[in-house]
């Protein structure tokens, strides 16, 4: 399956993706245990308050899921390559989604 370039690709993308949000949410909030505004609503403004700690849980869950989605996308390659093109483009995706709610957390805490 990482012979197919265009998988491979995006896979790498992906994990470089991961490792960017990492080292953004860990320049921005470091490792203390303070308490930060985690969640801003429209209407009520500030309404969910935890550590700075629960931020990794973003690219946590980028890791998880690239994992799971790379999983897949090797077990599903000899019988169906498209699949396997679906998900390693939705990681990509998803990483990318998970870097706009990092980055919606650094400007509400900024």
């Amino acid at each position: 399956m990482f012979k197919d370039r265009l998988i491979f690709v995006s896979f790498v993308i992906s994990a470089i993706l991961n490792i960017i949000l990492w080292l953004m949410l860990a320049g921005k909030f470091g490792w203390s245990a303070e308490k930060i505004p985690l969640h801003f609503n429209v209407a009520y403004g500030i309404d969910y308050l935890g550590t700075a700690r629960q931020v990794y849980e973003i690219p946590l869950t980028g890791l998880v899921l690239l994992a799971i989605n790379t999983l897949l996308a090797v077990k599903l390659y000899s019988r169906e390559k498209l699949f396997s093109y679906f998900l390693s483009f939705g990681s990509i995706v998803l990483q990318l989604i998970l870097s706009a709610a990092a980055l919606s957390l650094i400007v509400l805490n900024a």
